[in-house]
């Protein structure tokens, strides 16, 4: 008899299962999923049987090395979880080997010796069930629907965009939750494992990593914050997201899969208009409304500051409770320019724009992390007219503590002062801050919040850019308490993200128009594929050889659309040029067509199957 072996190592994919002889003594007691002891390169290494081959051959026989002796006799994973980690490795391109070292614990030979494992497998048929998709209003409706949903029965699994929203959960369940996070040890890992697999734990927070535990008898699985852009692995392989990969863990156990959100994703809100996800509900409108600034009547006005004159008087109103500025951008400006040329300063590396730091009078990119000391002339025209666009922490930071505010601190959030952000001060606070800040600041005590530049991010060409700031502004507007305001400072007031906020369904019927015009999701499913060369031309050549060979393959199929070859944004980082190929499939059968392509993609192309981002990192 010949077993398949996936070695518990990262292997290049093709070989990343080899064939071993299963000697005779071993033969009655081999069985699928257990993990075993199999010679590689004259030393022994773990590896896991995925299947058996009967019809052995005399002189495969004779090639064939054997499996040297069985770990532990009862299988190390379910068949269920088994089969979800295969589905993973071939859906997301990854070899099986580096897939079963995520769903294994540690594999230090003084520990698991010492073990024996009971199987805990319930062995129902596993079930396709429908994905539902729930909503909430406030973090207190959250937690009362989420106790709701947790498994009386079996195990329960909810998966977080971030591990800082598992402390946030307030279930007060009979259950007591297990919380997964990358900041495990090795040791609590290995104890969290055994105990999920032999059903002692029954219900799990975690992110991402918490789906690859070996789930016994997994009855429900939570995806909170469906539509949180961190629910996607963007930056190494698995490039798995959350929400698609629940959905398959729960068809492998037969489990339900839950969605719940206060704002949901443009693809989830069509599929539950659509029947694909069950959905009785209504998008929630949240009390809190957006007072809407026009800056550009500002500028008519003559107030060239970052500041409205109407935001300026709600913070001088606000005598107690904290007032969040939030700006997407630290530093002292968006970029730094010549008036007379129309120069502008750029990364010599990634060519984005260089952003100004008065505290150490460089120009950086936040990108490449170059440093440039910052120059006095125009290196292009040497004029002297150089000027700064746009805004950043650190200028409205400098042009606020001009300014008298009793009894307010100002305070600074960003990845330049993150490491000695003071959160136990207890005064009342101003607080200028980008994305890090979302999670650091205490929102009980926000009483007025500011997006001091709404339009930042809006015209960059990626097809979600729009969907994200939806759900930024969506985000604040859960998050505020009852009573405070939330003031939006834009030149583009009449965008629909705008004036969709008290009529959520304005906003996903014109994105959904939008998005049919291009065939984005929901109405196809994309892959990117990308690689980076030395050079521009290789990069180019790469690319191009790869498009002409993936047309070649699919010249007769109508549900694939290949783009052209196209650099990225930046298409010079980390040493390499970079191009991508966008792959557009129908839904009908998205499924096999992504593996297809995954088997047909070379080794060293980045495989990214629904991705946040189209040509850009």
């Amino acid at each position: 008899m010949i077993a398949k072996v996936a070695l518990i190592r990262r292997m290049p994919k093709k070989i990343s299962e080899l064939d071993y002889f299963v000697p005779l003594q071993l033969k009655q007691a081999v069985t699928v999923g257990q993990l075993v002891n199999v010679p590689f390169r004259n030393r022994l290494v773990y590896g896991l049987i995925t299947e058996f081959k009967e019809n052995e051959t005399e002189e495969a026989r004779g090639k064939l090395k054997s499996i040297e002796n069985i770990v532990w006799d009862k299988s190390a994973l379910t068949l269920k979880q088994l089969s979800f980690a295969i589905e993973i490795s071939e859906f997301y391109n990854t070899p099986l080997g580096f897939i079963l070292q995520t769903c294994l614990p540690p594999l230090k030979k003084t520990k698991i010796k010492k073990i024996n494992i009971s199987n805990s497998d319930k062995m129902k048929p596993a079930v396709r069930k429908k994905p539902e998709i729930k909503f909430y209003h406030n973090s207190i409706e959250r937690d009362e629907l989420l106790k709701k949903l947790i498994s009386k029965s079996g195990q329960t699994l909810i998966l977080v965009p971030e591990i800082s929203e598992a402390s946030s959960l307030n279930l007060s369940s009979d259950i007591s939750p297990t919380i997964i996070s990358a900041e495990l040890s090795e040791k609590e890992i290995f104890d969290i494992w055994f105990k999920i697999r032999t059903e002692e734990i029954k219900l799990v927070i975690g992110t991402r990593r918490a789906l690859f535990m070996p789930w016994s008898n997994l009855q429900t699985i939570i995806v909170d914050d469906e539509s949180n852009s961190n629910h996607k692995s963007w930056d190494m392989a698995p490039r798995i997201h959350a929400r698609e990969a629940a959905m398959m863990l729960a068809h492998a156990h037969g489990a339900e899969c839950i969605l719940t959100t206060h704002t949901p994703s443009v693809e989830s809100w069509y599929f539950a208009q659509h029947k694909v996800y069950g959905s009785d509900q209504e998008i929630p409108v949240f009390e809190s409304t957006a007072e809407l600034v026009d800056m550009k009547e500002e500028r008519r006005g003559r107030n060239y500051g970052f500041l409205s004159l109407d935001l300026e008087d709600a913070i001088n109103q606000n005598t107690s409770g904290d007032i969040f500025l939030f700006i997407n951008r630290k530093g002292s400006s968006a970029y730094v320019g010549c008036r007379d040329c129309g120069y502008v300063a750029k990364c010599s590396q990634c060519s984005r724009g260089l952003v100004y730091h008065e505290n150490t009078s460089t120009l950086d990119c936040h990108f490449c992390n170059l440093k440039i000391k910052m120059f006095l002339t125009c290196p292009k025209c040497h004029g002297a007219n150089m000027v700064m666009y746009g805004v950043g922490t650190q200028s409205l930071e400098k042009e606020l503590s001009k300014r008298n505010y009793p009894n307010k601190k100002i305070i600074r959030i960003d990845s330049d002062t993150i490491s000695i952000y003071d959160k136990d001060y207890n005064g009342n606070k101003i607080i200028i801050g980008t994305q890090l800040a979302w999670d650091k600041i205490n929102w009980t005590k926000v009483k007025l919040m500011a997006f001091i530049d709404a339009d930042s991010s809006l015209f960059i060409p990626e097809y979600k850019m729009a969907e994200n700031l939806w759900e930024q502004l969506r985000d604040a507007q859960y998050h505020l308490p009852t009573g405070a305001r939330l003031v939006i400072q834009t030149g583009h007031i009449d965008h629909h993200i705008f004036s969709s906020l008290s009529k959520p369904q304005d906003f996903y019927n014109h994105e959904l128009q939008e998005r049919k015009l291009f065939a984005y999701p929901p109405f196809s499913y994309l892959v990117r594929l990308y690689n980076g060369e030395k050079t521009m031309d290789l990069s180019k050549q790469a690319a191009n050889s790869l498009f002409e060979h993936l047309q070649y393959l699919t010249k007769d199929r109508h549900d694939i659309t290949i783009s052209n070859p196209l650099p990225f944004s930046p298409s010079y980082s980390r040493g390499m040029h970079w191009h991508g190929i966008v792959i557009k499939i129908s839904f009908e059968k998205y499924k096999q067509i992504t593996k297809f392509l995954a088997q047909n993609i070379p080794e060293n192309w980045k495989f990214d199957p629904n991705p946040n981002n189209l040509l850009s990192f």
